[in-house]
């Protein structure tokens, strides 16, 4: 029992150079990710509180529905923006951070 487990920390430890480089590439692609993620929360925030300066009035009326559907929207605009280049924050998180990958 006491040598399977040590077999398990070993092989836990030890990787050939192939799968830690494997692994050092999945590690990176899922940081890119996040940091996309991150920027599409900050986006969407940023939206969320320029839409709260505008004041109200307009065509429709304003309802719980409306407040769902345009929550979505920026939601979506906010995805949107991130994956098309964002406003730099993404990629200046993962300049910083892959260094620690």
């Amino acid at each position: 029992m006491e040598m399977m487990r040590s077999n398990l920390v070993l092989s836990q430890i030890y990787r050939p150079e192939a799968t830690l480089a494997k692994a050092e590439s999945q590690d990176k692609e899922k940081l890119k990710e996040v940091c996309q993620q991150f920027e599409s929360i900050f986006i969407n925030y940023m939206l969320k509180s320029m839409r709260a300066t505008v004041p109200d009035g307009g065509l429709f009326d304003k309802g719980v529905t409306y407040d769902i559907v345009l929550s979505m929207h920026d939601q979506a605009l906010a995805e949107e923006i991130s994956l098309n280049g964002g406003i730099g924050l993404a990629k200046q998180l993962y300049e910083e951070l892959s260094k620690y990958v």
